[in-house]
């Protein structure tokens, strides 16, 4: 008795260690309100040269007066051609969240003009990569706010992000797509035409990188793009999810004309590369798994809570592997001009008479500069020597152009 008596006094002197690391919070409702607020974090141009302004709902729990406080980010499901940023489960995910202190978004991100549309794997690739532009463009957002207002007491290194079906496709490409030499190479001209990894949604300059992310029926376009320094990652999916497949395949019962690699290959993958990471399969076709039962919502709430306190700080138990990528070692330029070791710069941005195209960073003679528009259609290009080139767009339909000087691309929109 003597002997059980003190394994349980170490295991709760452990417990209360913990406990005290992070301020009693993360793990138990510590809150009993929750504010919620809606501001606008950017805008871009969708794929029909509509301005588009982009919004996310903000839960912060009433009364808090912690000024580092991690940041959970949800996108919601659609098929990238619907869904809102006030879907049940995320107001419920993001609601249990903030109750035990952290900071969560919920954000509106650009989508296709239609379903049938996403029939084009073109329009397919660059809805889905202008989507993980705005993402990139939330965290941008908070990033910004700390380093200046610090409205939100966010820690800068405890950001996450993940969400439902598109949404958890937008969060895993977004963490682990981060090369643009990682793309196919048709990919690649595609990504330039709609501006880089980085994009244009707003509050650019700032890392864009999260400490973890997770999905209810994710998937990723390539597991390959997975090495052991990527970060962790929590999942959960149904084996026969026609949705998102929890394999490998065509999405939306083979609609869509891209394959995705689904929370079963992801998970495996991941433990192969030694990253901490939490699957949990079903059985069925729901999709989501908790789509038609609250017993597996409640799971996937208590899951989702522990696989983000087992990558928190604050946790000394902490299971984040301490060589993962963070904003240490982030460059914020446009990826295709890392790539080729120039910069474009184009300005006004936005414009309306006229752009200046400054070609000094280019270190090249007879730069061929081409301007096309969002159906990739030319519409003017000419050889210059010279290294500023002023180009007159007041002609131009209003919407979202790609320069491109010799392979590298910057975009602006013609207002």
């Amino acid at each position: 008795m003597k002997k059980i008596y003190t394994l349980l006094s170490i295991a709760i002197l452990g417990s209360l260690e913990v406990i005290a690391q992070c301020n009693g919070r993360y793990q138990t409702n510590i809150y009993s309100t929750v504010d919620v607020t809606t501001v606008q974090y950017g805008s871009n141009m969708d794929l029909n040269n509509n301005v588009i302004d982009l919004f996310m709902d903000i839960y912060q729990p009433q009364g808090d007066t912690a000024t580092s406080r991690p940041l959970v980010i949800f996108a919601h499901g659609g098929s990238f051609s619907g869904g809102s940023r006030s879907s049940a489960e995320l107001v419920h995910f993001a609601t249990e969240l903030a109750k035990k202190g952290y900071i969560c978004a919920s954000i509106s991100y650009r989508l296709a003009p239609s379903a049938f549309s996403l029939l084009a794997e073109e329009t397919t690739f660059k809805v889905v990569f202008g989507a993980i532009q705005d993402g990139k463009a939330a965290i941008r957002y908070f990033r910004d706010d700390a380093a200046n207002a610090n409205l939100y007491k966010i820690d800068e290194e405890q950001i996450f992000i993940g969400g439902t079906s598109a949404g958890g496709i937008l969060a895993f490409n977004l963490v682990y797509g981060d090369d643009v030499s990682k793309l196919p190479a048709q990919w690649q001209t595609w990504l330039g035409e709609i501006g880089g990894l980085e994009g244009s949604s707003g509050t650019p300059g700032y890392c864009s990188r999260a400490a973890g992310t997770f999905g209810f029926a994710g998937g990723v376009a390539d597991t390959a793009w997975i090495n052991g320094d990527d970060v962790p990652l929590y999942a959960c999916h149904t084996y026969g999810d026609q949705t998102v497949l929890y394999d490998y395949g065509q999405p939306l019962n083979g609609f869509t004309p891209v394959n995705l690699y689904g929370s079963g290959p992801i998970n495996t993958r991941m433990d192969g590369q030694g990253i901490y990471n939490h699957l949990d399969p079903y059985t069925g076709s729901d999709h989501p798994p908790f789509a038609n039962s609250t017993p597996i919502l409640d799971t996937t709430t208590t899951n989702l809570i522990t696989f983000l306190y087992n990558i928190l700080d604050c946790n000394p138990n902490n299971l984040k592997n301490p060589n993962q990528k963070d904003c240490s070692t982030f460059v914020g330029v446009d990826e295709l001009a890392k790539t080729n070791n120039t910069k474009l710069l184009v300005y006004p941005n936005p414009a309306i008479e006229f752009i200046t195209i400054d070609l000094k960073e280019m270190n090249l003679a007879n730069n061929v500069v081409t301007i096309t528009n969002t159906l990739g259609q030319v519409v003017f290009t000419q050889t210059a020597n010279e290294n500023m080139l002023k180009v007159n767009v007041g002609a131009f339909p209003n919407g979202a152009y790609i320069v491109n000087v010799n392979g590298v691309s910057q975009l602006f929109i013609k207002k």
